[in-house]
């Protein structure tokens, strides 16, 4: 881990502060989080950590905010970009793996922030607060998908959605889990053309 050499004022504070929490999430979990160690990894001052927040979990939930809010606007802009693509198995594998989908060097640099992601949402398990950011940032995925699904005449959009979800949430868990970084679009894509019934 490294710490930050600028010192960042006001919303930007809040904000290098919320990325030091997700590196140390993603480099040795939720655990290791405490005012001190994110003030720390952010290069400011321990006060600028309880000015913004009160409490370890005000931290965990507003970094995982931050991630879910980046995450969806994203997501949101390849939906747009997908609308009315003329091959809706590619167009599912793109809307929900994206950027993951460009190459090797670009997987890998996102392990990290997909560590920090999986762990704050595990969480969920424990802490309300991260619960409903979870909840929420997981509807925007269902959403998404069961719209192109629709499109492309899925037979049941929610539902197949939520299966193509759930599967590529597996396939990035089990990934992060292994330390592997193989293109994961390929099971993606078969397992929605099977839903479509399309060969």
């Amino acid at each position: 881990m490294t710490t930050s050499t600028s010192r960042p004022r006001g919303q930007a504070r809040r904000e290098a502060l919320l990325e030091a929490v997700l590196t140390i999430v993603a480099h040795t979990g939720a655990d290791a989080v405490t005012h001190r160690k994110v003030a720390e990894v952010a290069g400011l001052p321990l006060a600028s950590t309880t000015y913004w927040f009160s409490s370890k979990e005000d931290l965990l939930a507003a970094a995982l905010e931050l991630a879910a809010e980046r995450d969806i606007a994203e997501l949101n802009r390849r939906a747009l970009e997908l609308e009315g693509a003329p091959d809706p198995v590619e167009a599912v594998a793109q809307l929900i793996f994206g950027s993951l989908m460009a190459g090797p060097e670009e997987r890998r640099a996102s392990r990290g922030s997909l560590t920090a992601a999986y762990a704050l949402w595990l969480e969920g398990a424990r802490r309300p607060r991260l619960r409903a950011v979870a909840e929420r940032w997981t509807d925007a995925y269902l959403r998404a998908t069961a719209a192109l699904l629709g499109d492309a005449g899925s037979t049941d959009p929610e539902m197949h959605a939520r299966l193509l979800v759930a599967a590529a949430d597996g396939l990035l868990v089990a990934q992060l889990a292994g330390g592997g970084d193989s293109d994961l679009a390929p099971p993606l894509r078969r397992l929605t053309a099977a839903l479509l019934a399309r060969p």
